[in-house]
């Protein structure tokens, strides 16, 4: 291999054609590298998949309070651990980010979908969506116009009214959020669910949210409720409380009842190795 490609190099040194010679080696350099990725990729994908599925057969057999000793690793650390495989971390998994920290760290497991029908996805007509799985405690979407804008003066309101809210510290929580700038306004509004174009996992005191700026930096982020709303780029839309499925109870004469939800309090701590 080393010995063609010198002989390439030779050629296009010498070559009274250059530009047909560099061509040549373009497209056989091309090819090596299709070549490479058709023998390679399925083989990493498979490996990847597998190591996913291993990884959440593990996590679901841990208890509540294993999980919540993970997370008091990683409050006292600032580490998350490292969900999603290679294929997924792209710059549109913020939702997919809130239901696998929360699926982690609570074991409830909510429906992936896009941040603006979190509230209400549903796998299927028979299954139980996420409606059933989330109460909404504060909802500002009426004071939006119908561009998805605000004037300042209402988002300064917005903003500092949800850092006062009186959250439960062993409650989890997700925010709706709406990026000033998105580039998903078209698709939030033909779909008519919800405005946000982002969403927030708000744990414990503590933000973790995916958000990729093309700047180098990671996008998996983990922080505080200031630090969420430091650039005012976010427009706060609504917040829900993470529970368990409601239940028809016959007390209530078959009416959805909602079953509280509360992390357990432990200061035991859970540390976790994985090979990224």
């Amino acid at each position: 291999m080393r010995y063609l490609f010198m002989r390439l190099v030779c050629a296009v040194r010498c070559a009274r054609f250059p530009v047909l010679v560099a061509s040549v080696f373009s497209i056989v350099t091309l090819s090596g590298i299709l070549w490479w990725m058709y023998n390679t990729y399925p083989k990493l994908a498979e490996d990847a998949r597998r190591e996913e599925v291993a990884f959440w057969s593990m996590a679901n057999k841990l208890s509540l309070e294993d999980c919540v000793a993970l997370l008091n690793h990683s409050l006292r650390t600032g580490e998350l651990p490292r969900l999603f495989p290679w294929w997924e971390y792209d710059r549109h998994m913020c939702s997919a980010v809130v239901v696998k920290y929360i699926s982690l760290y609570t074991g409830i497991k909510l429906v992936h979908a896009s941040a603006w029908k979190v509230r209400t996805a549903r796998a299927c007509s028979n299954c139980v969506g996420n409606q059933r799985k989330l109460t909404t405690i504060w909802d500002a979407t009426e004071q939006f116009a119908p561009d998805g804008s605000l004037t300042s003066m209402q988002l300064e309101e917005l903003t500092q009214e949800v850092k006062s809210l009186s959250y439960d510290p062993d409650k989890v929580y997700v925010m709706g959020l709406l990026w000033t700038d998105t580039s998903y306004w078209e698709k939030i509004t033909a779909d008519k669910a919800d405005i946000n174009s982002h969403v927030a996992l708000f744990i414990r005191g503590r933000v973790i949210q995916f958000i990729d700026m093309n700047d180098g930096k990671d996008p998996l982020k983990f922080g505080t409720l200031e630090e969420l709303f430091a650039d005012g780029d976010l427009k706060p839309v609504w917040i829900v409380e993470t529970h368990e499925k409601t239940q028809a109870t016959k007390k209530s004469r078959w009416k959805l009842v909602k079953n509280d939800f509360r992390l357990p309090v432990t200061t035991r701590e859970l540390t976790f190795v994985q090979r990224v």
